[in-house]
């Protein structure tokens, strides 16, 4: 199992379960599981890409905030999301690179 594939599976479903809370108002709920989840994956990403490149480094844990104010709360919404989706673009660009490196070096077997 490639790490780099379910991990893109998991930041795709945290949007999706971000945009579902927004679409019923997520300024009134709670953004902390979605921090969590974001964090934990991006903590899983580090651990197992390290050295890949500079990128990575640009990604920082998020916090949450205690205020209660609905604009507040979806202004985190809104970090997490652009976050998690620049994460979702560098695994990506990760996955295309391994892929583009298999077969060349598939393509250098078959001339020998």
């Amino acid at each position: 199992m490639d790490d780099r594939r379910v991990l893109l599976r998991m930041l795709q479903a945290l949007l999706r379960d971000i945009q579902n809370i927004s679409q019923r108002g997520a300024g009134y709920y709670t953004n902390s599981p979605f921090i969590d989840r974001y964090n934990r994956l991006l903590e899983v990403a580090k651990s197992s890409m390290t050295g890949q490149s500079e990128f990575l480094k640009t990604f920082v844990p998020l916090e949450g905030t205690s205020s209660v104010d609905p604009a507040d709360k979806m202004k985190v919404t809104q970090r997490v999301v652009v976050e998690a989706g620049q994460l979702i673009a560098f695994v990506e660009e990760s996955l295309a690179d391994a892929a583009g490196e298999a077969e060349s070096l598939k393509t250098k077997r078959q001339k020998k």
